[in-house]
């Protein structure tokens, strides 16, 4: 039994997931709110929510699945933190999904070049871009021209998924490429981060990926001493 967990964007949710007989993730309880910031005090009462769901408890978990980025710096160290944790107190196995591939696993049968996008503020995007042949641009910051650029290497059709994808596909028109909008989502839906961890992928042990450095930073002379 899996338990996937995402604190990594605005949402935060938990589901419990076995692979099917086809292979596809069977997810057989879930959870999901809309919360922003303070996913710290939800995601437990979300996990125990579905474990009572599917009447299961902790040790019934044979691993854990987490997203570790991009996206909110405290929401991935919230959900990488219990990840680890969990993983220590039931003495299973964790991996860490990246956000980016989470959003594109929905898209592997599409055919042409799949692009998920996340908007990072200040004219950028986290992007990662896929063929047929698997991911050919690993997860990165770019802002739009340089991404726009990167998306010209490769062939049509074009599907972007992601909250960038809207801005992103008016410039790709600019530039005569036409493409399809799959998805306008601003966080992974965790039923395909349990479907890729089922399927094998993911780092093990969970890291976050942050992918920029935090905009809050210590200022000089203000660091604070150690007890």
């Amino acid at each position: 039994m899996l338990l996937a967990i995402d604190t990594a964007g605005p949402n935060c949710a938990a589901a419990l997931a076995r692979a099917g007989e086809d292979g596809s993730a069977e997810i057989l309880a879930r959870r999901e709110i809309r919360v922003e910031r303070g996913h710290a005090e939800h995601l437990f009462p979300l996990v125990e929510a579905v474990l009572a769901d599917a009447a299961i408890g902790y040790p019934d978990l044979d691993r854990i699945a987490v997203t570790v980025g991009p996206g909110s710096f405290t929401g991935v160290r919230v959900g990488v933190a219990a990840a680890r944790g969990l993983a220590l107190a039931l003495g299973r196995p964790a991996c860490g999904i990246g956000v980016l591939e989470a959003l594109l696993f929905p898209l592997r049968s599409a055919g042409g070049t799949a692009v998920a996008a996340l908007d990072a503020k200040r004219e950028e995007v986290y992007a990662a871009i896929a063929t047929q042949d698997g991911l050919n641009l690993p997860p990165c910051l770019l802002d739009y021209d340089g991404l726009t650029k990167r998306i010209e290497e490769f062939g049509a059709p074009l599907i972007l998924t992601g909250s960038a994808a809207p801005a992103l596909k008016t410039r790709l028109a600019a530039i005569g490429l036409a493409a399809e909008t799959a998805t306008a989502a601003d966080h992974a839906d965790i039923a395909a981060v349990a479907g890729l961890a089922l399927a094998g992928a993911g780092i093990s042990p969970p890291r976050p990926l942050y992918l920029r450095p935090p905009d809050a930073k210590p200022q000089a002379g203000k660091a604070i001493a150690r007890a």
